[in-house]
């Protein structure tokens, strides 16, 4: 199945976590003038609405809200930077924008004035906005509120002020898309479970749905219903492959466009005769009646900050390249246009701006192996810590290529992102936001194409794929050239896949190649399996498994040999004393026992000459290099993990991850010496992004 756009906006303790403390300071080698930049992208636009008209189709790209000619043409920016705007929504005399506005605090739905170019606040929200629609008489905007994977509902508010009341509520249930019929009497959405989505017709007096379809091996979304009520719309996803379909007057439903996945999402002309489809980033036009399709290209003219050219000195440095475990005293690290020029000792190159170091030590800038990068503003958190390159193993595509561009083109502060895209599972996925389903081999050379073509830079299995469908992505990937990674051990076991040709694995589920049958996780139901075991996808299954055994010996001199590296994420497994009310003793005192086993399997994997990746999953980068130290990895090898390794898997030792000349300026300066102290690794100083002093405590 194909999912819908991941959850881009924050919820309150998403918005907690991504505030960056006072301590933390844009430098003013950022903030110096220089000349304004423009990129103009020809690629980008999501969230298509198109006007009452049909003249025009708003769109959101890189954060801000544009309108497209329908035929095409220059774009024009409604709305500026400083937030991460999505979503718009004509009202039905086409005079106002509605759109989701989403800040580091919250979200707020906005309404944009197309006569004066003014913006107001309509009602602030706890949580994520998704899709918005107005009343077709225009005196309320309906509106999806999104606080979870799981938790995504309908609710209704006045335009002009006043309380919001929800329709839809079932937990653990999502309604990420809604269309009204022309009275507001009826919504036709779709809804599901954690793992899939059908069609329903509710009559919103009474609350009844009416189920339009049942299809476990699919899913539907994004759906759409035109003004004169005649012609409904959605996408239906399977094997990889999203299908357009529409539907008039009650007749039988029929297919007006079909492409691989690429996160589609679907807008109505409103008198029925053509849809909007953003297909990748791209927009393209179905006229319903021919049954053709043709692209709509657009030049967006990109207003963006200006900044400064990353030229900089740093001076009396202790640095550790990273090349190898020596470190170098009282060093001058030159660095011209973003690159590293030189390291030596002595006084840097005239007309350079100098940091001085003094008593630091200057380090290769920290990677995140395991970050899900889903909202925009996170960046800013990762970079007080030091963290400049993440690579995400699971995100929405569109969404992240969007973060990804505007990270790289300075619209956001954050990280260069290296993406998976959607995770690559089997029907009844565990992340519907995040995945696209496969379950024939023979479907995957075009998806893994398509996902290349939008521009991942690696792919990432997850573990409901059979063996077949994994081994036909991986031979696809390596004629791609994508690096592959998987978090997978339940139908499809490590030493399968690294039979196969896969280069990497997250978290460590060896169940597949080493428990019985029956102690074995199914994956049947959304708490996978957790009447098995307390902590089913987690450590309570190591209670039963020697690290130290021939089975896990053999796995790991077979994943060295190939060259397969290990992302552990061991702090997400690791329970602590706020942990204790959760659990029985006994639970607490197996799930305690299996953390310590998962610890000694990560040290006998760098023992055995296994890469390790440090990463996260949403947990702390610090404490994950910590929990390797105290595992038995020397610490150099752990700062290993951190930097050089991470650009070494992604094929891209030569750009980053060493304090090399060519190399880009991604810079760590902290106070003490992490090489001595891994936990010295926590007091950073400054944080330098290809030549850019980007966070100065």
């Amino acid at each position: 199945m194909i999912r819908r756009p991941v959850l881009r906006a924050f919820s309150a303790l998403a918005a907690a976590l991504l505030a960056v403390p006072a301590t933390a300071q844009q430098n003013a080698f950022v903030a110096a003038a220089g000349p304004a930049r423009t990129e103009v992208l020809e690629r980008g636009a999501m969230d298509p609405a198109v006007s009452p008209d049909g003249t025009q189709v708003a769109v959101s790209i890189l954060g801000t809200i544009w309108l497209v000619p329908v035929a095409g043409g220059d774009a024009v920016q409604l709305t500026t930077g400083g937030a991460w705007d999505e979503h718009p929504a004509w009202s039905p005399d086409g005079q106002f924008l509605a759109y989701a506005r989403n800040t580091r605090n919250g979200s707020v739905l906005m309404e944009h004035n197309l006569a004066t170019g003014a913006s107001r606040s309509v009602l602030e929200v706890e949580g994520g906005l998704g899709q918005i629609a107005y009343h077709p008489r225009g005196g309320e905007l309906f509106y999806v509120l999104m606080r979870g994977q799981y938790d995504a509902h309908l609710w209704r508010a006045p335009r002009g002020g006043g309380e919001p009341r929800q329709i839809t509520h079932a937990e653990n249930w999502h309604e990420w898309s809604f269309a009204l019929s022309p009275a507001a009497d009826t919504v036709f959405m779709e809804s599901g479970r954690y793992g899939g989505a059908d069609l329903y017709l509710m009559a919103l007096d009474s609350m009844r749905p009416t189920r339009l379809t049942e299809t476990p091996a699919r899913g539907e979304f994004s759906v759409a219903w035109s003004r004169d009520g005649r012609t409904r719309m959605w996408v239906a996803g399977q094997n990889g492959t999203d299908t357009v379909m529409a539907q008039t007057d009650g007749g039988a439903p029929r297919a007006v466009y079909a492409s691989p996945y690429g996160q589609k999402q679907l807008s109505i002309d409103p008198a029925g005769r053509f849809a909007v489809v953003a297909d990748g980033r791209r927009l393209h036009r179905i006229d319903l009646g021919a049954g053709t399709s043709a692209p709509i290209p657009f030049r967006a003219a990109l207003r963006l900050p200006a900044r400064t050219e990353g030229d900089l000195a740093i001076v009396h440095a202790r640095v550790w390249t990273g090349v190898d475990d020596r470190v170098m005293e009282d060093a001058t690290v030159e660095v011209r246009g973003g690159r590293i020029v030189r390291v030596h000792r002595g006084a840097p190159e005239a007309g350079l701006p100098v940091l001085d170091a003094a008593g630091k030590t200057l380090m290769p800038g920290l990677v995140d192996n395991h970050a899900h990068y889903w909202f925009p503003f996170q960046g800013e958190r990762l970079l007080e810590r030091g963290i400049i390159n993440v690579r995400d193993p699971g995100a929405a595509i569109s969404s992240s290529m969007s973060f990804k561009d505007a990270n790289r083109l300075g619209v956001v502060l954050g990280p260069t992102i290296y993406t998976a895209g959607p995770l690559i599972d089997a029907s009844g996925g565990y992340h519907p936001m995040v995945d696209v389903a496969i379950d024939d081999p023979a479907a995957a050379p075009a998806l893994v194409q398509a996902l290349k073509e939008q521009g991942v830079d690696l792919l990432k299995l997850y573990f409901l794929l059979d063996p077949d469908v994994a081994r036909a992505v991986l031979a696809e990937a390596e004629r791609q050239g994508l690096p592959v990674t998987g978090h997978i051990g339940v139908r499809t076991s490590l030493r399968e896949a690294v039979e196969a040709g896969i280069e990497g694995f997250s978290h460590v589920r060896v169940w597949r190649d080493v428990l019985p049958l029956h102690m074995q996780p199914q994956g049947e139901n959304e708490t996978l399996d957790r009447e098995r075991a307390p902590l089913a996808r987690m450590q309570a299954d190591w209670s039963a498994i020697d690290p130290e055994g021939p089975e896990l010996g053999g796995l790991l001199r077979l994943m060295a040999a190939r060259g397969v590296a290990l992302d552990p994420t061991l702090v997400v497994h690791r329970l602590g004393e706020r942990d204790r009310s959760r659990f029985s003793l006994e639970d607490f005192a197996t799930a305690t026992e299996g953390y310590r086993r998962m610890a000694r399997f990560v040290r006998r994997a760098h023992e055995s000459g296994v890469m390790l990746l440090a990463g996260t999953d949403g947990a702390s980068l610090n404490e994950e290099m910590e929990a390797y130290v105290e595992a038995g990895v020397p610490v150099v090898d752990v700062l290993r993990a951190a930097t050089v390794n991470g650009a070494r898997w992604l094929g891209r030792e030569d750009e980053f991850g060493t304090i090399q000349p060519g190399r880009r300026a991604d810079l760590l300066l902290v106070d003490g010496d992490p090489l001595k102290n891994i936990r010295d690794a926590r007091n950073v100083s400054a944080v330098i992004k290809e030549g850019r002093v980007v966070i100065r405590k």
